[in-house]
C-alpha cells in the first residue's frame, strides 16, 4: 500500500515542480526580450539627434567653403577660382614714311581692337613730322595690336614689353574690403543702439569711427576699379621716326631772293641800330650835355671877367 501510494505521490510531486518551473522561466524570458528590444528605441532617438548634428556641420562647411573664400560684390572673380591681374605695356618705335598717316592708321587699329588713343603728339624736328601716340587696348589682344603696328611700320627700330602681376595686391585689397565692411556693420548696429539709449558723445564717437570705415571702404573700392581697368586694357606707347630715305632730296645752291631778302633784314637791323642810338642821343645825353656845359661856360665867363679886370688895373 505505502508502495502504492509513493508511486502517485511522486509523479504528483514531479508536475507540481514543473508548474513552478515554467512559471517562472515565462517572465525571465519576457524580461529577457523586453532587454534585448529596449535598445532599438534608443538607438532611434540618438540617430534622430545626430542627424541635425550632421546636418548644421555641413552647413558650417559649406558656408565656410564659399561664404568666406567667395568674392563679395566684385566682378571677374568666380567662386573656387582664383583670377590673375596682370598689367601690360609696352613701347614701340616706327620707322614710317608719313607719322601724320601712321598716326591716324594706329587711331583706327585702336579702335578696332576695341581701344582708345589715350595721347597723341605730332611736332615738326628739323623739317620732318615726327610723333608719339599712346594707346590702350584689351589685354587679350595686346599682341595681336603689336602685330598689326608691326604691320603699318617700314621697319621697327625698337619694342618692349613689361607686365607687371598685381593679383597679390588686389587679393589684399579685397580682404580687407571683406574686413571693413564686417566692421562697418557691426558699428552701425552699435550706433542704432546708442541712438536709442546713448549719451550724444558716445554717438558722435562711433559715428566718426563709422564714418572712418566708410572712407577707407571707397578707397579700397576705388583701388581695386583701378586695378581692374589697368589689367583689362594694355598701353602701348608710339614712337614715330620718319624714314630719311623717303623724305626727299633738297640740293643746295645760289637763290637770289634768300640773298636779298637776307640784305634787306641786314639793312634793317642796321637802320634800328642807328635809331636806337638816336633815341639815346635825344633823351638822355643831350639833357646830360645840358645840365653839365651850363655850369662850364658860366665859370669860364666869371674867369675871363676876372682876368681882364686884371689886366685892365694893371
Amino acid at each position: 500500500m505505502r508502495r502504492v501510494l509513493s508511486y502517485l505521490i511522486l509523479p504528483a510531486i514531479v508536475l507540481g515542480l514543473s508548474a513552478c518551473t515554467g512559471l517562472r522561466t515565462a517572465p525571465l524570458s519576457e524580461a529577457t526580450a523586453i532587454k534585448e528590444t529596449s535598445p532599438a528605441p534608443a538607438m532611434e532617438i540618438a540617430s534622430r539627434q545626430v542627424a541635425p548634428q550632421a546636418a548644421v556641420n555641413s552647413d558650417v562647411i559649406s558656408a565656410d567653403a564659399h561664404g568666406w573664400d567667395a568674392p563679395i560684390g566684385l566682378p571677374n572673380l568666380p567662386a573656387g577660382q582664383e583670377e590673375r591681374f596682370v598689367v601690360y605695356s609696352g613701347t614701340v618705335v616706327l620707322v614710317v614714311q608719313d607719322a601724320g598717316q601712321a598716326a591716324m592708321d594706329i587711331a583706327a587699329l585702336a579702335a578696332k581692337q576695341g581701344g582708345y588713343v589715350a595721347n597723341s603728339n605730332l611736332y615738326l624736328q628739323g623739317g620732318v613730322r615726327r610723333g608719339t601716340i599712346v594707346i590702350r587696348v584689351p589685354a587679350e589682344k595686346y599682341q595681336d595690336t603689336l602685330a598689326a603696328l608691326r604691320a603699318l611700320a617700314v621697319r621697327v627700330e625698337k619694342e618692349t614689353t613689361n607686365s607687371e602681376d598685381v593679383t597679390q595686391e588686389y587679393t589684399d585689397l579685397r580682404a580687407r574690403k571683406v574686413n571693413l565692411e564686417h566692421t562697418e556693420q557691426a558699428l552701425q548696429k552699435l550706433l542704432d543702439e546708442r541712438l536709442k539709449v546713448g549719451r550724444t558723445q558716445d554717438i558722435l564717437e562711433v559715428y566718426r569711427e563709422l564714418s572712418n570705415v566708410r572712407g577707407q571702404i571707397e578707397q579700397i573700392e576705388g583701388r581695386l576699379r583701378y586695378l581692374t581697368n589697368l589689367a583689362a586694357m594694355s598701353t602701348i606707347s608710339i614712337e614715330l621716326v620718319p624714314d630719311v630715305l623717303q623724305q626727299p632730296v633738297v640740293t643746295t645752291g645760289w637763290e637770289p631772293q634768300g640773298i636779298a631778302k637776307s640784305a634787306l633784314q641786314a639793312l634793317v637791323s642796321a637802320l634800328q641800330v642807328i635809331g636806337t642810338l638816336a633815341i639815346w642821343a635825344l633823351i638822355f645825353l643831350l639833357p646830360l650835355l645840358v645840365l653839365v656845359l651850363i655850369p662850364v661856360w658860366v665859370l669860364v665867363r666869371v674867369v675871363r671877367r676876372v682876368l681882364r679886370r686884371r689886366a685892365a688895373g694893371a
